[in-house]
């Protein structure tokens, strides 16, 4: 045992008196405190349900069931889904403006007896709203949740469940210091971030009118949960689907995008004046107060967009001239033909061309911001997935040792895909297994294009040389289109 005067164990050189010995005193107060809040805040939400029994009894068929399935894109001819029922009741309890047009839990918190101790978990009560979190950290007490719609990190309470995945959507109650989950949460795999990060972007700036009511900003959480939910039963009928589409489908794919070189080489290299000087007011508004290394990222970014802009459009160029179709080819092809791309780059790449676009569209500029975050949130995740691939195909998928001579040689771009007998690759209108020993399972949902050679022989083909991979980009209206796989 340390004595109290002796040098405190944790190296600080500080008398353990002064030192551990107050901070275990301070963490001792600190869970008494949260053992406090949390035996009040079960006594609360006793009553608090108590209290609001005779309305949920009334409310559960009316109109507001109608809202709650708009929001979470149910279907509205239905009734509130049994599964659903638990997320309906606390929207009803803490969101929706229900009762006497008021929240609930406001009416109910007015009719409570307040007292210090009471009146911090009523605040947490009435401020907790629904929205989504990165789970970053599990610990084995705690888990560490980061806010995805303004990046404050929180020290959740780790109960006897965890969420599965990595983006959930939940509301958070204050215990002492520490947070814990209020009511039902729903979760989400690492992949849809970026496209939840666009939808959150999109509900968070509403316009002046809308921000008026206190409703629309609770609700924009449920709408981005709704949202969520819908795109994941989408990627969910596209990965029955996969690994790809038709032969006639991927040929106009192919064609949109790689155009030939000719098409984007201008005979007026260089920009118009008025661009110039709109992505230099954007550079000494918005780049110049950064730090320097921010600063050296967006200059990188602004120079790969300037080279692609001068090549492809030249002076006859306009913001209006980029569109979905534009943005794939220069992000997830032109992109990867003209550097040495890694995945952190190529986010940093996509996240630093997104303020760009934003701040025009801010400014009224130009639209194009509209046209680019759907790309983006595909490519967001895409990208760097196909950056990770490329560097494995490049060191395992060439196996000069299995050439055969006689075999046929064959030079194009190639759709790589995962079957469920493993790699093949279309080529003409059939899927041919292509040899790659232990391809990584973590990609076995992702198709790429790959351009290279490959050795055809009579059941199965090899890559005698990969000259790039880029990713395989379907836009949400393309996905209905998709088709499954031929069987062996």
């Amino acid at each position: 045992m340390v004595g109290r005067n002796e040098p405190c164990p944790c190296g600080s050189g500080k008398k353990y008196k002064k030192c551990c010995e107050r901070v275990v005193t301070i963490r001792h107060a600190e869970g008494l405190r949260e053992g406090r809040d949390r035996d009040l805040s079960k006594k609360l939400l006793v009553d608090l349900n108590q209290w609001f029994h005779p309305y949920w009894k009334m409310e559960k068929h009316s109109k507001w069931g109608h809202r709650f399935k708009e929001l979470l894109h149910l279907p509205l001819q239905e009734p509130v889904p049994q599964s659903f029922s638990f997320s309906f009741y606390y929207w009803l309890l803490l969101d929706a403006p229900c009762v006497q047009n008021k929240r609930p839990v406001e009416l109910w918190a007015s009719t409570v007896r307040r007292t210090p101790e009471k009146e911090r978990v009523l605040t947490s009560y009435l401020d907790s709203k629904l929205t989504c979190y990165e789970m970053i950290d599990i610990r084995e007490e705690s888990m560490l949740f980061r806010s995805l719609l303004d990046g404050v990190e929180y020290e959740v309470i780790r109960g006897a469940e965890v969420p599965r995945e990595r983006i959930v959507f939940t509301r958070l109650i204050r215990l002492g210091n520490r947070y814990e989950l209020f009511g039902p949460y729903t979760s989400f795999v690492h992949e849809m971030r970026g496209e939840i990060l666009v939808q959150l972007e999109k509900f968070n700036h509403l316009d002046q009118e809308q921000q008026k009511y206190a409703t629309r900003e609770r609700e924009q959480g449920w709408q981005v949960l709704g949202w969520s939910m819908k795109r994941a039963q989408e990627l969910e009928k596209a990965e029955k689907l996969a690994p790809a589409s038709t032969p006639e489908m991927v040929d106009g794919i192919r064609e949109t995008l790689f155009w030939p070189n000719v098409e984007y080489m201008s005979e007026q290299p260089g920009l118009p004046i008025k661009i110039m000087q709109q992505l230099e007011q954007f550079y000494v508004s918005q780049v110049n107060p950064l730090q320097k290394r921010t600063q050296q990222f967006y200059s990188k970014s602004l120079e790969i967009l300037f080279d692609y802009l001068s090549k492809r459009f030249g002076q006859s160029f306009q913001w209006s001239m980029l569109n979905e179709e534009a943005f794939i080819h220069f992000f997830s092809i032109w992109y990867l033909d003209s550097g040495k791309a890694t995945p952190m780059a190529s986010k940093i790449f996509l996240n630093t061309l997104k303020n760009l676009f934003q701040w025009l569209y801010n400014q009224g500029i130009s639209n194009i911001y509209l046209h680019f975050k759907k790309v983006y949130s595909i490519l967001i995740h895409k990208l760097p997935t196909t950056i990770e691939a490329r560097t494995w195909l490049a060191e395992h998928a060439i196996d000069t040792g299995e050439t055969d001579h006689t075999g046929t040689m064959i030079q194009n771009m190639f759709m790589l895909a995962i079957s469920g007998t493993g790699p093949v690759l279309l080529i003409g209108e059939r899927w041919v297994p292509v040899q790659l020993r232990a391809f990584p399972a973590i990609w076995s949902d992702e198709r790429f294009w790959v351009r290279g050679t490959i050795q055809m022989s009579e059941n199965h083909c090899i890559f005698t040389h990969i000259e790039n991979v880029f990713p395989m980009t379907l836009m949400e209206e393309e996905l209905p289109n998709a088709h499954v796989l031929g069987q062996k």
